[in-house]
């Protein structure tokens, strides 16, 4: 091999080194960019999702003493309406979602609620538990049988309890 070839080839070989490294290096140079990028998008949304967390934790726990002080204040309608028959109230409401698809503070609700306005009309003790849970029930009952929201429900029964009739003529009822 003529010296000068062998001396350009040996020269060729050696940048063809020098660019092999390079190129190493920058893979390098790159992968770590993609780490930082990475730890940086991981890092981000690991924030994210700890912030949604803390959100939700906290509006859990204001739901939640909102819930407790409504049903407060529902027992203290039930306790005041009924009296001594506030636990005969309190048990059947414990029983309302299974039988007429009312959780428990709504039928507590709806009972109080019926139960003063029977109670303003003289309905005696005897009958006003009974009518009121009744009365109460019967809201599940319509609320299912006309695909309607339970309030809505009754809200129409006590409509109707009230004298308004419309409410319940919606429904086909007549009074």
């Amino acid at each position: 091999i003529d010296p000068s070839l062998q001396t350009s080839m040996l020269k060729a070989s050696g940048e063809s080194m020098k660019l092999s490294h390079s190129l190493q290096q920058s893979a390098k140079n790159m992968n770590m960019v993609g780490t930082i990028a990475k730890g940086t998008f991981l890092g981000t949304l690991a924030s994210r999702a700890f912030t949604s967390i803390i959100g939700n934790i906290r509006n859990f726990a204001s739901e939640s003493i909102g819930l407790a002080s409504d049903l407060k204040e529902v027992q203290n309608v039930v306790d005041t309406t009924f009296k001594q028959n506030a636990k005969v109230i309190d048990e059947w409401a414990k029983q309302a979602l299974d039988a007429y698809g009312l959780a428990e503070l709504q039928a507590k609700n709806f009972a109080g609620t019926m139960g003063a306005m029977l109670k303003s009309m003289g309905i005696t003790d005897d009958y006003l538990v009974t009518m009121s849970q009744n009365l109460s029930a019967l809201a599940g009952d319509i609320a299912s049988f006309y695909n309607l929201d339970v309030e809505e429900a009754f809200a129409k029964i006590r409509s109707g309890m009230a004298g308004e009739t419309e409410p319940l003529k919606q429904l086909g009822i007549n009074m």
